[in-house]
């Protein structure tokens, strides 16, 4: 949780686009982490609350994670094609890689017949 006297201005440094995520999410999660330092999360609601703690994280040694909670009439943004054409569009000149992890599954009909 966040300590008294804690400048809470320093959330509006993240910008314009990170809170646009609200447009698609009713919650976020950010868990980051530096090689050297303890690993923490913040989440908010889009209120005026959030709230930050350390927590333990080992599967994640250096980075950070961005987890987005959608909206039920937002689940278009799970499917693959939308979210790499989202991305592509709107991270041209990003200097960063940029990870889409994607599970495929694929239906095999049973061939034994009894």
């Amino acid at each position: 949780a966040i300590q008294a006297g804690a400048d809470l201005s320093m959330i509006g440094q993240f910008g314009v686009g990170f809170y646009s995520a609200y447009l698609v999410a009713e919650r976020v999660e950010v868990i980051s982490k530096h090689n050297d330092d303890e690993c923490h999360k913040w989440v908010s609601e889009a209120g005026s609350s959030f709230t930050v703690e350390k927590i333990d994280c080992p599967e994640l040694k250096r980075g950070t994670r961005i987890t987005l909670f959608l909206k039920n009439d937002q689940k278009d943004y799970l499917e693959e094609k939308t979210l790499k054409d989202l991305v592509k569009k709107h991270s041209e000149f990003i200097g960063f890689p940029i990870h889409l992890q994607v599970t495929k599954s694929k239906e095999v009909e049973d061939d034994d017949e009894e």
